[in-house]
């Protein structure tokens, strides 16, 4: 039951949040599947620090509903998380923990004993403690899984940007399509830009982007952008054995510059939606 204490605890918290507030929102990316085994997780992780290394302050949340593991992926102890957020335990602030490259990360759960409760309103609290995030970050990297439904929606509708990620199967290619008509239909004004992750070749992946842009033509009456590919390889278990992401254990390999492409690409976005806000820019990058 939602009583009296619950309301008073989330005043404070409102409180503590709205005093470490302070000018424009972060730019929000929101990464998701359409399929699981897509590599979200992976992708969301190394784009976040790739974002770091360009100098950029980056939150990368943990928001996947069904393997929250971005902490052990980062080598982090698992403290607080995600769920203490939304149930109002705690504040963003109390919770993010620093990860490689000076990044913020705010850990995702994963245990029986730790159920986390998805409802609107919990779901709200979170992405509104994102938005007062002005002040220490500049963008949030939203690992948001292949989760689907009700909870994806309502994180692409919070979003500035999302990137879609899918690899060159066809099975994840039809399933990366039925996201985005299912994205198209909920009336969400966020950029969407798919990613190709685990590509034997350039050409395998643009082969993919055009699959996927032909049918959001044909059917849907709609351009998706185009975010870039990562380079299949095999540092990709190496480096999660290991709690480092590729762009700081294998920095020059094809992997590697696969992940600092989309995150200079990201980088790109943020800085014209910054300046949009201002009322100085031409608009977001294209």
């Amino acid at each position: 039951m939602y009583d009296q204490a619950d309301k008073l605890r989330n005043l404070v918290l409102r409180a503590k949040a709205e005093s470490y507030s302070s000018g424009p929102a972060p730019y929000i990316v929101t990464v998701c599947g359409g399929k699981g085994g897509v590599g979200t997780t992976t992708l969301a992780i190394n784009v976040a620090v790739a974002l770091g290394q360009l100098g950029k302050r980056v939150v990368l949340v943990d928001a996947d509903l069904q393997r929250g593991d971005v902490a052990a992926f980062c080598g982090l102890k698992e403290e607080y998380s995600v769920a203490d957020v939304m149930s109002a335990r705690r504040t963003v602030h109390e919770v993010l923990q620093l990860g490689p490259a000076g990044i913020q990360i705010l850990p995702g759960a994963w245990a029986p004993n730790q159920p986390v409760d998805w409802n609107p309103l919990a779901q709200q609290r979170l992405l509104q403690q994102l938005k007062t995030l002005g002040r220490h970050a500049d963008i949030v990297i939203l690992d948001a899984g292949c989760s689907g439904g009700e909870v994806l929606r309502r994180y692409w509708q919070a979003a500035d940007q999302v990137l879609l990620v899918t690899s060159p199967q066809s099975v994840s290619i039809m399933d990366t399509y039925a996201a985005i008509k299912m994205f198209d239909a909920a009336d969400v004004e966020a950029e969407i830009a798919v990613v190709v992750n685990r590509a034997e070749t350039a050409e395998q992946a643009a082969s993919v982007q055009q699959r996927i842009e032909n049918s959001c033509q044909r059917f849907l009456g709609r351009s998706v952008g185009d975010a870039g590919y990562v380079a299949n390889g095999d540092l990709f278990n190496a480096c999660a054995q290991a709690n480092t992401p590729v762009v700081i254990a294998a920095p020059h390999s094809p992997v590697a510059r696969g992940f600092e492409r989309i995150a200079v690409s990201v980088a790109a976005q943020a800085s014209a939606d910054n300046e949009k806000r201002k009322g100085r820019g031409p608009g977001r990058v294209a």
